[in-house]
């Protein structure tokens, strides 16, 4: 009996020991580390050596939201773990209406995203596990985070270094399906104020394409739409004085996204108003992503110096070949003078100067018009009967040509100088309203931002009141119906200038002053002339 029970242990010894060796083991699972008060739990450094595990392992992640800084000498950056998303982006150099260091970063509602935020177009439930998840952080040297979060159905690994000015630089890694990587949704706050005394324009999604750049305004961004990046290409948000811009550094594909915000709950449907659409943009890739990202302002020497090809968002329109010399014009003038508004006089002051030999001729060409119009009129007298002739005023036309011709006179040459100044007025406004520069750059006394309106207007009481002093001095052949009409000129002028930049005005303003004081130099010149003319033949006369 007993060897038998010895026997039986033996062999349940023995089963227990095969059942040990050929069995299935249980997962072995990575130590977790002690949380401290307030901290995030982190991997520790051997967790974080190994490769990153397939969907399906359990990884480590944060487990309590938490803010991390990054700042250099322009610019301050704060990351939520919450998603592992840029939550704000200030530049320390420039401000907001209420004299602040500017927010970049839109403060939006759900379920607008937030720059550096994962997302995955085609599984949205992925695109909420990314944005809600708590990240372990770890910051590293040299203004460098990095975050990470994994469990069975995503694993994300994002690592941001802060550069010098305005860049920094991404590293996305996702095990999961193709991704985008945002560079974020709306730009800035713009205040109710901020609009209503200066030109604001509309977040707006841009990418380069090509050799050129799509500009898609969220009013016409009806659905998502991707683009291919060119080598070195960029995706981002821009207005008119900022810009957020992603550029990867391999081949991608920019991803713009219209975003609908809800309406603020419990305000009175006669007062709700249907929100202004929103553009979010970023760039899709799969696996590792790289990027390199600037945030800041549209200064063209900063865009420059990226060496990115950025400095081409700085859009001057038709005229931007006379918009670029001006505003470089206006800087060489600021650094001297130490004021915007100084800078504009002495550019105006320097255009009148380069434009005098022009303003010369058509004074000239005005007076040989006063003197040719009584034969101008005969003439005109005489077909005044075949208005509806066509070829008898082709006849006219032919002796008003002829007589042109005889007299040396150009009807042009009074035009010409007018017109002249059309494209330079074009392209100071466009340099006024787009020269982040010029963004609550002072005057004097009550003009404290020459890109805003000035509201008491008396600068543009006085544009007008020079514009009429300018008409009366110059030289007119028109009949006195055609003369009533200029003279509701100076007032279409004011109302077309009214919600103008203040600098704008102050460029038309001086412009007009150092007109009248031409006009008066070469009525001075022409008086001169004609004493000249006159005195030879008066002594002709005593000798005859």
């Amino acid at each position: 009996m007993e060897k038998r029970l010895l026997l039986a242990a033996l062999l349940s010894l023995g089963i227990l020991l095969l059942w040990e060796w050929i069995g299935p083991r249980p997962p072995r699972r990575a130590p977790l580390p002690v949380p401290t008060p307030g901290a995030l739990v982190l991997p520790t450094p051997a967790a974080s050596a190994e490769p990153s595990p397939s969907p399906g392992t359990v990884r480590i992640a944060g487990t309590q939201e938490g803010l991390t800084t990054l700042e250099n000498d322009v610019a301050r950056a704060t990351f939520s773990n919450r998603g592992a998303v840029l939550t704000s982006f200030v530049l320390l150099k420039h401000t907001d209406e209420q004299k602040r260091p500017l927010e970049l970063v839109r403060n939006l509602p759900d379920p607008a995203a937030k720059p550096l935020a994962v997302v995955f177009p085609s599984k949205p439930d992925l695109t909420r596990l990314s944005s809600s998840a708590l990240y372990a952080v770890e910051s590293g040297p040299g203004r460098t985070v990095r975050f990470q979060y994994g469990d069975e159905r995503l694993t994300v690994t994002k690592e941001v270094r802060l550069l010098d000015g305005y860049l920094f630089d991404v590293r996305v890694s996702v095990a999961g399906p193709e991704f985008a990587l945002l560079v974020g949704t709306g730009l800035r706050n713009p205040t109710v104020n901020e609009r209503a005394s200066r030109y604001v324009m509309p977040p707006t999604g841009i990418a380069s394409v090509g050799g050129g750049i799509e500009r898609i305004p969220a009013r016409k961004l009806e659905r998502e739409t991707a683009l291919p990046l060119p080598p070195n290409g960029f995706v981002g948000i821009e207005d008119n004085y900022f810009l957020m811009a992603l550029v990867p550094k391999q081949a991608a594909t920019a991803r713009l996204f219209p975003v609908a915000l809800p309406v603020a709950s419990g305000e009175p449907a006669a007062k709700a108003e249907k929100p202004e659409p929103i553009v979010s943009a970023g760039v899709s890739s799969s696996g590792t992503l790289e990027a390199r990202a600037f945030f800041g302002p549209k200064d063209v020497a900063i865009l420059e110096s990226t060496g990115l090809g950025l400095e081409r968002t700085v859009n001057f329109g038709w005229f931007g070949i006379l918009a670029r010399p001006l505003l470089w014009l206006l800087k060489k003038a600021y650094a001297w003078s130490g004021n915007f508004g100084l800078a504009i006089l002495l550019v105006t002051l320097l255009i009148r100067i380069l434009l005098f030999p022009l303003m010369h001729k058509s004074y000239a060409s005005m007076k040989k018009m006063q003197k040719l119009a009584p034969k101008m009129n005969t003439i005109r007298d005489r077909y005044k009967k075949a208005k509806t002739d066509a070829a008898q005023r082709a006849k006219m036309n032919q002796e008003l040509m002829a007589l042109y011709q005889a007299e040396g006179y150009n009807p042009m040459s009074g035009c010409f100088p007018v017109l002249l100044q059309l494209p330079i007025l074009v392209a100071f406004y466009n340099v006024l309203s787009r020269a982040v520069e010029l963004r609550h750059a002072p005057f004097v006394l009550w003009i404290h931002d020459l890109s805003a309106v000035d509201r008491s207007y008396l600068l543009l009481i006085l544009m007008i009141v020079t514009m009429y002093i300018q008409q009366a001095m110059t030289p007119s052949t028109v009949d006195p119906m055609q003369k009533k009409i200029f003279m509701a000129m100076p007032l279409l002028w004011g109302f077309m200038l009214k919600d103008m930049p203040s600098g704008l005005v102050l460029y038309w303003l001086f412009s007009n002053v150092l007109t009248i004081l031409q006009q008066m130099l070469i009525n001075r010149m022409g008086r001169d002339d004609d004493a000249g003319t006159r005195k030879p033949a008066r002594v002709k006369m005593a000798r005859a």
